[in-house]
């Protein structure tokens, strides 16, 4: 049997939160050996914690010990906590201590409670999913611990790629913020607090879009990016839209008022069969989606034929769920045990430890990434390997430049300077927030030549990824044979919207389709909706992260072995992971899980409150001790003595008396002052804030910790960019260089890489095999 990358590893995990499980799972899933001890996650209070179904979903593959305490820290490599600083065991100083904690263990913020509620409350976006008319509206529950749980990794296994000990400090806000703030760069970038396109538009209730109701069921229709769309518009018997030059373009498209195409495509999707208009707009390669939930997930083929499903004993009955966070070649995914029973006790099962050098260099340092990434997903995944150290050379073509500097688009209104030269390919907002600290050169590898360059290259990185569909990298002959006779320890990473197989492998797909597909809309909205995306297109970041938690894997495991391999990775298994406990909830009780608004499964009061001035307020009671603090707080002594509210499970049965109490409550209050007060009483509380200005202005707690850093580009300025979401208080802060402009480090990577002079580069130039300028 194949062993795991981290197989090497000792994890003790000490988590009470869903991010600590989360992160300590992934360890377990790529092979480490976890132990836990904590008998309870906050995000789900039961009364029997081993038995809940998020229980189940986040600790499988870990062991259970009642060891002391000291014993396993002393032979643990990683402790993950939750906890704040005060709280954190001893003898953690020669560890890899992962602390993900709601804000961080640093700034104004740190030693205030947060939850999925707040967070998107605070991140922008509770905003950007809100209807006109109606409550700002968080994410599904539970996402932003997946989210930093995933991130909490990544830095985790960074600090042990480079070893030494290490304090990684995680912020659940910032993972959460990484996900939303790219829409939010753009909008400051463009100007103006209303866009007519994008998350910061306002979104209506009844208006079509960006799901389509069908005869059974919902469809996402990507028509924004459909290249052959009079052949797309004729399958869909649209014949005028079809012939209609001002959407003919793509460009056209983002110009002009999208409502004929709107009520075009309603009238095209009523009374059809959802996946015949799938597969119709896959055969002319234009996008789509359709929703499905946690049932048609267990049935999906092409999650079967990808062997992504597998079959776990969840409370002594068989059910499905959602499997390998990636395919690796060579250290395959495995689910090796359910969750443990509380009454087990196991101990370490390896026996090396780690015990490496102090240093306090980047973690990544030395290592090199050659990607042929774009948009958001695959670049997102290697500003996290730039941002943490490595060198990474970002390959686009003079004819096909990355569709996130513009697709076309004039330099943006807010950061046009008269006074230099801009390109619009330099000043795009959302290009711009996911591409720091990477060098970028342009190199048309169809053409003989800038092939063979390529190949003459690629043996001195360690890392090659892309996004492509995947015949393309197939195409141009690479694969991970023909880059081991290169480099024998090279590691080769693609993510697409499906995976490398399946009836569905080649479909495009993108964020937006994705979303549907993966079950995540199924699960979002107001109470009583059926489907909802959600304002951002958050599968692309969360697929990122995911990509850059296996290649971080892989390359631990290249450490230790010397060997290479192929990471395998899909958009839509990616979000599938986050609907995980949905599914099991399926499986094990056979209820369909439907959007929910923002109240959460088990705990109340958990919403968003209406105050003075327009303002929003999010309020979760997590357990007897803040409901207590929140009825002092709004002067209201009575509600905790009264039966209806007297412990959380009459709370959850009496949720709309109890809403209806809070929301008079907080109608004429002012939403600050009661942020203020609920915080320091130890009740999770945040104002709902607008979306740009939380990235343009910042906040206390961002500045405190840096997350928004101050990042001055040669065309458009000084702006503040989010970075990660972590400290590492035991390695050195790096710089932050710019997103690239075009082109800008061609002729510096090839004359370093290949020994090309002044006169070859030029030659290139003229032969359009690279370059500074777009052609065509």
């Amino acid at each position: 049997m194949m062993q795991g990358a981290l197989r090497d590893v000792r994890i003790l995990d000490l988590s009470t939160r869903l991010s600590g499980a989360w992160a300590a799972r992934l360890f377990a899933d790529f092979g480490g050996d976890v132990i836990m001890t904590s008998d309870a996650l906050d995000a789900e209070p039961t009364d029997d914690p081993g038995s809940s179904l998020m229980f189940q979903y986040a600790n499988w593959n870990k062991a259970w010990s009642t060891r002391d305490l000291s014993e396993l820290v002393d032979q643990a490599d990683v402790v993950v906590t939750n906890c704040l600083s005060e709280a954190v065991p001893e003898g953690l100083e020669d560890k890899v201590h992962l602390s993900i904690t709601p804000h961080g263990l640093r700034g104004p913020w740190s030693g205030f409670p947060g939850n999925n509620l707040t967070h998107c409350a605070r991140s922008g976006w509770a905003t950007i999913n809100r209807f006109s008319g109606e409550p700002p509206l968080q994410l599904p529950v539970y996402q932003s611990g997946y989210i930093a749980g995933v991130a909490g990794f990544i830095a985790a296994c960074a600090a042990l790629v480079r070893g030494g000990s290490e304090c990684v400090d995680v912020s659940e806000l910032e993972a959460t913020a990484l996900t939303c703030s790219p829409w939010a760069i753009m909008g400051i970038f463009i100007g103006g607090e209303s866009l007519a396109y994008g998350p910061n538009r306002k979104r209506h209730r009844g208006r079509a879009g960006p799901l389509w109701q069908t005869a059974d069921g919902w469809i996402n229709y990507g028509f924004g990016d459909w290249q052959r769309w009079r052949d797309a518009l004729h399958f869909l018997d649209q014949p005028e839209l079809a012939e209609d030059e001002r959407y003919v373009s793509a460009w056209g498209r983002h110009q002009q008022d999208p409502a004929p195409v709107r009520d075009g495509l309603s009238a095209a999707s009523i009374g059809k069969d959802k996946w015949a208009l799938f597969h119709g707009l896959a055969e002319h390669r234009c996008i789509a989606g359709v929703v499905q939930d946690a049932r048609e997930l267990t049935e999906c083929e092409q999650l079967h034929k990808r062997d992504f499903l597998v079959t776990v004993r969840i409370n002594e009955k068989e059910v499905v769920a959602p499997g390998a966070i990636s395919k690796l070649s060579g250290t395959p995914w495995q689910l090796r045990n359910p969750a443990p029973r509380l009454a087990d006790d196991c101990d370490f099962t390896t026996s090396a430890k780690l015990n490496e050098e102090r240093t306090s260099d980047q973690p990544l340092a030395g290592i090199r990434v050659l990607c042929f990434t774009q948009a958001w997903a695959g670049t997102f995944a290697t500003e996290i390997l730039s941002l943490l150290g490595a060198d990474v050379v970002q390959i686009e073509s003079v004819k096909r430049p990355d569709v996130w500097r513009g697709a076309g688009s004039p330099v943006p209104p807010s950061v046009r300077n008269s006074e230099i030269k801009q390109s619009p390919l330099n000043t795009n907002g959302m290009y711009n927030s996911v591409n720091l600290n990477k060098r970028a050169i342009t190199l048309d590898v169809t053409d003989a030549r800038g092939k063979e360059m390529f190949w003459n290259m690629i043996g001195n990185f360690d890392v090659l990824v892309d996004n492509f569909s995947p015949h393309v990298m197939k195409n141009w002959d690479v694969t991970l044979e023909s880059l081991q006779e290169r480099r024998p320890d090279m590691i080769f990473a693609s993510v697409s919207g499906y995976g490398r197989q399946g009836p569905l492998a080649e479909y495009p797909a993108n964020g937006a389709t994705t979303e549907p597909m993966a079950g995540l809309a199924s699960i979002h909205g107001y109470e009583g909706d059926e489907a909802m995306s959600t304002g951002g297109l958050i599968p692309d970041p969360i697929s990122g992260y995911y990509l850059a938690a296996s290649i971080l894997a892989a390359i631990h495991h290249r450490k230790h072995t010397g060997e290479g391999q192929r990471i395998d990775a899909a958009m839509m298994e990616a979000v599938s992971l986050q609907v995980g406990d949905a599914i099991l909830e399926y499986g094990t009780t056979g209820h369909v899980r439907k959007p929910s608004g923002n109240r959460h499964p088990h705990i109340a009061p958990h919403g968003i409150f209406e105050c003075a001035n327009d303002a929003w307020i999010a309020v979760a009671a997590e357990n007897d001790d803040a409901f207590t603090a929140l009825c002092q707080c709004l002067d209201k002594p009575e509600l905790f003595r009264d039966e209806r509210f007297s412990s959380m499970s009459a709370r959850k049965e009496n949720e709309a008396e109890l809403e209806a109490i809070l929301k008079t409550s907080f109608s004429n209050s002012d939403a600050t002052t009661q942020e203020k007060l609920l915080q320091q009483a130890g009740v999770c509380a945040a104002v709902c804030a607008e979306f740009m200005p939380i990235y343009r202005d910042s906040t206390p707690q961002f500045s405190e910790r840096q997350f928004l850093r101050p990042v001055t580009h040669p065309e458009t300025g000084t702006h503040l960019i989010p970075v990660m979401p972590w400290v590492m208080h035991n390695t050195r802060q790096a710089e932050v260089r710019h997103a690239p402009c075009f082109g800008e480090h061609s002729e510096q990577v090839f004359s370093e890489e290949l020994g090309l002079d002044h006169e070859e580069y030029q030659a290139l130039v003229a032969a359009g095999i690279t370059g500074k300028e777009r052609l065509g």
